[in-house]
């Protein structure tokens, strides 16, 4: 019954962890709304699970060593995801600013095309006047 316990002591704290883990990198804009999301309901379901299991015939199942390597190969997956995910975030602000300094150069380039024709148009009226003229 005590490793029960323990085992759900775990997920709940691991789910506490996730929680202001991805609350506290939104805070500090680490990461943005669309990659928190996730976490959060990762972290919510992982609380859930901790308070409803009641995992007593585990043992049965996976030896203590064998979970105790599970624990740690999913916190670090678990640590190995929170970085992709701030680099995922790092991407698209990247992709943003790109996006509008695009916009902003088709504007510029769109004013210098509108120059450049009646720049043409007064060069081509100047040659007019001289083939005219003469």
């Amino acid at each position: 019954m005590r490793d029960g316990i323990i085992i759900q002591i775990l997920l709940v704290a691991l789910g506490g962890s996730m929680f202001i883990t991805a609350f506290l990198s939104l805070v500090r804009r680490k990461m943005s709304e669309v990659v928190v999301i996730p976490w959060g309901i990762g972290a919510v379901i992982f609380i859930i699970l901790g308070l409803v299991i009641n995992p007593e015939g585990w043992r049965n199942y996976i030896s203590p060593t064998g979970l105790a390597l599970v624990i740690v190969i999913f916190v670090i997956a678990a640590y190995a995801l929170y970085f992709f995910s701030i680099r995922i975030t790092e991407t698209m602000k990247k992709n943003n600013e790109l996006a509008i300094q695009v916009s902003l150069l088709n504007t510029e380039v769109e004013e210098l095309r509108k120059k450049m024709e009646a720049l043409e148009e007064e060069d081509s009226v100047k040659d007019e006047e001289d083939t005219v003229g003469n």
